[in-house]
């Protein structure tokens, strides 16, 4: 029996590498531009139709799993730029209260204008996702 050391890998026992090197998922894949405007506009019928109440409530039980009631629907997460882990609660918050609605109210809409622009760049990053550094990826 060998141990970790002389196996090659200590963070692994006796050598199974190559075992759990084959389970590792892939990287999920980045939300292309055309699901991401698709998303925004159907978070905001949602909010309209619900005269915001509703998509709030909706956004509390979703927001733990880094998702809105649209990005729910269609299999979007929002992830860490980083780690790649899902936000939670609090960063979820953040992002959609403080970044993108007290942004577009400071601003009257031209934050939206901008930001939406940005999701056409290299990693369909929006400047919102910038801000907070995050990226939308499929489930």
């Amino acid at each position: 029996m060998t141990t970790p050391a002389e196996a090659g890998n200590p963070d692994l026992p006796y050598g199974w590498a190559p075992l759990v090197a084959d389970r590792i998922p892939p990287a999920p894949a980045l939300v292309t531009p055309g699901r991401r405007v698709v998303a925004g506009l159907l978070d905001l019928l949602l909010f309209v139709v619900t005269l915001g109440v509703g998509w709030l409530g909706w956004a509390m039980f979703t927001w733990p799993a880094g998702q809105t009631p649209a990005k729910r629907l269609l299999g979007h997460v929002v992830a860490d730029g980083v780690t790649g882990l899902p936000f939670g609660r609090k960063r979820m918050a953040v992002r959609e209260m403080c970044l993108k609605v007290a942004l577009n109210v400071v601003t009257l809409t031209a934050f939206a204008w901008i930001d939406c622009f940005f999701v056409f760049s290299e990693q369909h990053r929006t400047l919102h996702d910038r801000i907070s550094n995050s990226v939308v990826v499929e489930r």
